[in-house]
């Protein structure tokens, strides 16, 4: 690294399993850019003092912001764009030439993209999220102008699921979707999609998102955990026959995306 170096970060709490410093690293080199990403480690209670701290380092350009500030640093920037202003929801930031913060979001561009990178059916399919956190919200988002069938959305929270549901009838007011707290009951036998968007998964203890054998044999079964790939719900997936699609593919189908709007290229 030089002194002219430009530095972009990747904010996450937990950090072990981020993969876009490694990533984008590696491109940077490639295309000879002279900028490094770092991994940066940061609870949610220090993360208003910490962007305060890099807004003062004139060569940290920006960051990708991935579990669990997507939603809190959506409050701390002074512009969003469009998909971030619509969803609430941040996964990459930038500072302009005042120093401002603003904000984007290119994960559920990101995850249509690269589920259908892998060649599999969107158009008129039965999906069902588990989750409703900041990656939810702009992936339900996404899927809802890609015409699918109907949209299940199972959260702990149920008032947050349903705001998601409003959010997402504005995008189309005709979608069926359905609204169910975790602890009720729900199937899963008729869907032809079910992804995971919650955090579960990233630690070996934690219990799995959803029960795999309740799902039908032709179901997708999608995370979004890059780290690790094979998660325990995608293992138990593989083993009984199920078609799997890995978190990778969102990072890798963000990556001209986020070069653009952080002006590398």
């Amino acid at each position: 690294m030089l002194g002219t170096t430009k530095i972009f970060g990747c904010l996450a709490d937990p950090i072990d399993h981020v993969k876009a410093p490694t990533i984008f690293t590696s491109i940077f080199k490639e295309k000879n850019i002279d900028a490094v990403m770092i991994p940066i480690h940061v609870e949610k209670d220090n993360l208003k003092n910490v962007i305060a701290s890099l807004k003062k380092i004139n060569n940290f350009q920006g960051m990708t912001v991935t579990i669990p500030h997507k939603t809190t640093i959506a409050n701390l920037c002074e512009h969003l764009e469009q998909d971030a202003e619509f969803t609430k929801s941040v996964n990459w930031i930038k500072f302009d030439k005042d120093r401002k913060l603003i904000g984007n979001n290119f994960d559920g561009q990101g995850f249509v993209a690269g589920f259908l990178s892998q060649n599999h059916l969107i158009k008129n399919k039965k999906i069902c999220i588990f989750g409703a956190g900041g990656a939810a919200v702009s992936i339900a988002c996404s899927l809802a102008k890609q015409k699918i069938k109907s949209l299940k959305i199972i959260n702990r929270n149920f008032n947050k699921a349903h705001e998601l549901m409003k959010k997402i009838k504005v995008i189309d007011k005709d979608l069926f979707i359905k609204v169910i707290q975790y602890k009720d009951n729900y199937l899963l036998n008729n869907e032809d999609i079910i992804i995971n968007t919650t955090s579960l998964g990233l630690h070996k203890d934690d219990k799995l998102p959803f029960d795999v054998n309740k799902t039908s044999p032709k179901a997708v079964i999608a995370d979004i955990i890059m780290q690790p790939l094979d998660t325990e719900l995608l293992k138990q997936a593989k083993n009984l026959g199920r078609s799997v699609h890995y978190g990778k593919y969102m990072i890798k189908s963000q990556i001209d995306l986020a070069g653009n709007f952080l002006e590398l290229w």
